[in-house]
């Protein structure tokens, strides 16, 4: 973020008296963080009250950063605040903040702050940095430029923004500033061991069993280059695991040499597939994901399809194999 966005920002924010903070519906470890580091600056710092709306719970390996359960989904809303302003982090659409949007006032300032390539900018100010490895970096930038005080608190939150959107400094957004950044939060207080801890080695044995039921299925295409993992909603359902605790699983795809592009297909109904999708190579899966009405990064996307899990399996196979010809034509 520019010192001058982040002047215009501080512009519009400063008559507000209250402010509402939410992201994209299922938050994941950007959004949370983001959103945490900012309410405990705007409510410390700037001793102004927020409320922190999302659309979705909270996955259980991420809970450790919210422990005061300052964040509320929308129906825990019974008696709408008066909001001067929005902030919306690493959103790329005003729709993907779900139930959310409807608690928004009519005419109420918004500000978006993303890093995705296919922003609608919905917002009354738009910053859009595609570069930034996380949004949690263009939060720490704002936060500099304010001269706000990174207190530890703010530095785990932040940290666990950068450490989870690079999935674990793997992605190609992965840069040396990126590395930078994160030596600087630990010097501030993030303990990369802790957060490590309960993010990527506190599954249940429930989970752990469902993995090996989903890799056991695994389904390898395209000379060894594309993994298909499928998860039925009964098999989820037997093994006990929510939905919201299996974000990470479509990882495991890449763990086979070779791999350069995976997906995670989940049967969310008779005829709705959610898809995950991982690619380490200039494979483009934000592109598969927007033919879906999806979108994402070059190396992390996702999307919903309109068809049972079997025949979603099929057609992404497809298109993931046309997108992997492209990328290799356009080199």
């Amino acid at each position: 973020m520019h010192k001058a966005d982040a002047a215009r920002i501080a512009a519009l924010l400063r008559p507000a008296k209250r402010i509402l903070i939410s992201a994209h519906r299922d938050p994941d470890g950007d959004s949370l963080g983001c959103q945490l580091a900012f309410y405990e600056y705007w409510t410390t710092q700037k001793k102004c009250p927020a409320d922190i709306v999302n659309h979705g719970s909270i996955p259980l390996k991420y809970r450790f950063l919210d422990p005061k359960s300052l964040i509320k989904s929308p129906s825990q809303i019974k008696r709408r605040p008066k909001w001067d302003a929005v902030i919306v982090f690493e959103c790329s659409s005003l729709a993907r903040v779900g139930s959310a949007q409807s608690l928004i006032p009519e005419g109420v300032p918004i500000i978006n702050i993303d890093h995705h390539r296919q922003n609608s900018q919905f917002g009354t100010i738009n910053v859009i940095d595609q570069t930034a490895a996380a949004c949690g970096k263009m939060v720490y930038d704002m936060l500099k430029f304010w001269k706000a005080r990174i207190t530890p608190s703010i530095a785990q939150q932040l940290a666990a923004a950068i450490v989870t959107d690079t999935g674990r400094f793997h992605y190609h957004s992965t840069t040396p500033r990126t590395l930078e950044l994160t030596a600087e939060l630990m010097r501030l207080g993030a303990d990369i061991t802790a957060l490590s801890d309960q993010v990527y080695y506190s599954y249940s044995l429930n989970h752990l069993r469902l993995l090996q039921h989903v890799l056991s299925g695994a389904q390898v295409s395209s000379g060894g280059k594309v993994c298909l993992l499928t998860l039925h909603n009964a098999d989820r359902k037997r093994f006990g695991v929510p939905m919201r605790d299996l974000e990470g699983l479509v990882d495991y795809t890449l763990y086979i040499r070779g791999v350069k592009v995976g997906a995670l297909l989940k049967e969310l109904g008779p005829r709705k597939t959610k898809v995950s999708l991982r690619s380490t190579d200039s494979s483009n899966v934000a592109e598969v994901a927007c033919l879906y009405g999806g979108g994402g990064h070059l190396n992390a996307s996702g999307c919903t399809i309109d068809l049972p899990l079997n025949e979603a399996a099929a057609v992404l196979r497809k298109a993931i194999a046309r997108a992997r010809n492209s990328s290799k034509r356009s080199r």
